[in-house]
C-alpha cells in the first residue's frame, strides 16, 4: 500500500511539474522573463523530485518482518549452496556430506522462518 501510495506522489509531483512548465511556456505573452524563469524552475524542481522518486524520503518505507525478510534471503543462498551441491554430485565428486549440510541447513531456516512469521 504505502509503495502505491510513494508510487502516485511521484508521478504526481512529476505531472504537476510538466504542467507549471507549460503554463509558464503558455502564459508567455502576458508574463515578463523574470516571472517565466522562476515558474519555470519550480516546474523543473518539481518534475525532477517526482522523476528521483524523493517522496520516498518524506515517507520512508514502514517494511516490517526484517529478521523474516533476512531469514527469506538466507534461503536463497541456500538454495543456491544446495544447487552447487547437486551439480557437484552429478559430475561424480563425493558431495554427499555438504549437500545433506545444507538439506539440514534449510530445514532449520524453514523453521526459523515459521517463528519470526508467527512472532
Amino acid at each position: 500500500m504505502g509503495r502505491n501510495i510513494r508510487r502516485s506522489i511521484d508521478v504526481g509531483l512529476t505531472g504537476l511539474g510538466i504542467g507549471i512548465i507549460f503554463t509558464a511556456v503558455i502564459l508567455s505573452p502576458s508574463l515578463t522573463v523574470q516571472m517565466q524563469l522562476p515558474i519555470a524552475l519550480v516546474g523543473v524542481l518539481l518534475m525532477e523530485a517526482g522523476v528521483w522518486g524523493l517522496s520516498s524520503m518524506v515517507f520512508p518505507n514502514e517494511r516490517r518482518y526484517i529478521e523474516l525478510r533476512q531469514e527469506g534471503d538466507s534461503i536463497i543462498q541456500l538454495i543456491r549452496q544446495l544447487n552447487a551441491a547437486a551439480v557437484a554430485r552429478d559430475q561424480g565428486e563425493d558431495v554427499e556430506d555438504r549437500f545433506q549440510a545444507t538439506l539440514d541447513e534449510m530445514h532449520d531456516s524453514v523453521k526459523r522462518m515459521g517463528e519470526l512469521a508467527s512472532s
